[in-house]
């Protein structure tokens, strides 16, 4: 039987390490320009790491689901992973609608960038400080 602390100390660990993986994912995406693909792919990262599912073998524990369905494929074959797969699956769809909803609501409606009022011609030169060496 699996000792509850250490399942629970696993459980912190992934979820502190899955944390700084979706921050370093978040801030990767965070420069595309199309709202809508930028926090589909946001929500769906995170939606793959944090979504846990029942342990095949023992029903009171839970474990990521992404994992869980790799180690069901190559252990014991594509059927015995299918309920993860389902859950995987409906979770990205879900995923999909939220970001939809996302670039909505952060973009104005629009799906993509505001518009923003009239740009004026600014420039700006950049003048390098004068250091002695010469």
């Amino acid at each position: 039987m699996i000792d509850l602390s250490d399942y629970k100390l696993a459980w912190q660990v992934y979820l502190s390490v899955g944390l700084v993986a979706a921050v370093i994912w978040c801030m990767l995406l965070r420069r595309l320009s199309v709202p809508m693909v930028k926090y589909w792919l946001m929500t769906a990262g995170v939606v793959f790491l944090f979504l846990p599912a029942r342990h095949p073998d023992m029903a009171d524990l839970w474990v990521p689901s992404a994992g869980a369905a790799v180690l069901a494929i190559l252990t014991d074959g594509v059927a015995a992973a299918v309920p993860m797969l389902v859950t995987i699956a409906a979770a990205q769809i879900l995923a999909l609608v939220v970001g939809i909803l996302l670039a909505y609501a952060f973009a104005g409606g629009s799906g993509g960038p505001k518009e923003a009022g009239p740009k004026t011609n600014t420039t700006s030169t950049r003048t390098e400080p004068d250091i002695g060496l010469d």
